[in-house]
């Protein structure tokens, strides 16, 4: 995860380097950018040694340099959005509210977005606080700064189960966003919520996963109709779910959601991300060049970018920036593998006595996207080279996480 720290003043920019500091002795994987809009600290930049920030892709990031800000502050914003970066804004919530309101795109997909004072006092999620884990961010940045979290959605203030929640740590695709609403309301109105999952879910819900205030308000049905859309097609089933689990994708985004009127007649429909992208590539190879690759090879087994749960090479890819940038923007889980755990994974792969020489295993792409696949899985597609990289697709069993 890239963080993106924007302070205003000294006092904003003093505590982005503390914050900065907690966060990479803590999280390894976070990488963190400290920018800042004020002219007087542009000015200490050109009578002094302090540079411009330069990202060391192997060790993540050192220093406390900044990146100070010319263009517009909603510019910058949107340049963020489109980055897929975390952005916390010291100052002002005002501030923070006009420079992202141009940026605002999608609730599922858009930045998590906090304000944090300039005493470190306060930290609030602002926008993308489930999806985008702004919520999570807050709570755990607070521990390190002794800021306290100021969290305002309903879900969260009333310690009731929230299915956008449970849709992102269960990697399901939410086909249409505005019927979240509608389930939230009922559970906050304590009314009865009903969810069809797929029969063929090895682990098994417990009640005491759905209650609201130790009250039993969901009720969860098993259906064999997990490779149907028949469901979809079933108005008295369609009158008494709320929420219906089914990997049928393409067949509802395209041929029902799509129309309005049928929309409004379904239940919120959580489609589970089935495969996993598994990639090696020479040093260097851009966000472009990756995100041509992993496109044809989607393309190709009729898939969606919507349908990943994650992205996964060797670990000695960890930092690199082409994969890092594309995983973000797409909001896609990357994981790594040592070359040991990547040989541990049984089957029959193609062999590049390269790529041994190089990684100490002679297949990564095949053997990472099995090895992602958590319960059980298989290759749908073998390694494909395209120039540099290498992508294999894995199909994996879906189960539910609680």
């Amino acid at each position: 995860m890239t963080i993106s720290i924007i302070s205003f003043t000294r006092a904003g920019y003093e505590l982005s380097k503390k914050i900065k500091k907690e966060i990479i002795n803590t999280y390894s994987s976070y990488r963190v950018k400290l920018y800042v809009k004020c002219e007087a600290l542009k000015k200490d930049t050109l009578n002094s040694d302090i540079e411009i920030e330069n990202m060391d892709d192997e060790a993540g990031v050192d220093t406390y340099k900044f990146i100070y800000v010319d263009e517009n502050i909603d510019e910058w914003a949107k340049g963020q959005f489109e980055d897929g970066t975390s952005i916390f804004f010291i100052g002002a919530t005002g501030i923070a509210v006009r420079a992202i309101a141009g940026a605002l795109n999608n609730k599922l997909k858009d930045s998590p977005v906090l304000v944090i004072d300039e005493k470190g006092e306060y930290i609030i999620p602002l926008l993308s606080g489930h999806m985008g884990g702004a919520n999570e961010l807050s709570k755990s940045i607070g521990r390190l700064i002794a800021a306290v979290p100021v969290i305002t959605t309903a879900t969260d203030k009333n310690n009731v189960w929230a299915v956008d929640v449970f849709a992102k740590q269960n990697k399901l695709e939410i086909l249409n966003k505005a019927k979240i609403k509608e389930v939230t309301s009922r559970i906050l109105e304590e009314k009865k919520i009903n969810i069809l999952i797929p029969k063929e879910t090895e682990k098994k819900y417990q009640e005491e996963h759905f209650k609201i205030k130790d009250k039993l308000v969901i009720s969860v049905y098993e259906t064999e109709a997990f490779d149907s859309i028949e469901p979809l097609i079933d108005k008295a089933i369609c009158e008494d779910v709320d929420v219906l689990i089914t990997n049928r994708y393409y067949e509802i985004n395209n041929e029902i959601i799509k129309a309005e009127d049928e929309l409004k007649k379904l239940p919120l429909i959580l489609c589970p991300k089935e495969y996993i992208i598994g990639i090696g590539c020479r040093k260097g190879k851009t966000k472009e060049e990756i995100e041509y690759a992993i496109n044809d090879a989607l393309k190709s087994n009729n898939l969606h970018l919507n349908q990943i749960a994650y992205i996964a090479s060797i670990d000695i890819k960890k930092y690199e920036q082409g994969i890092l940038d594309f995983a973000q923007k797409n909001k896609i889980e990357f994981l790594t593998f040592s070359a040991k755990e990547l040989e541990e994974v049984s089957g029959s792969f193609e062999e590049s006595e390269f790529v041994k020489e190089k990684t100490g295993i002679g297949n990564v792409c095949e053997r990472a996207a099995l090895k992602a696949c958590t319960y059980d899985g298989a290759l749908l597609q073998k390694k494909s080279k395209y120039s540099g990289i290498t992508i294999a697709i894995a199909k994996r069993k879906w189960n539910l996480d609680f």
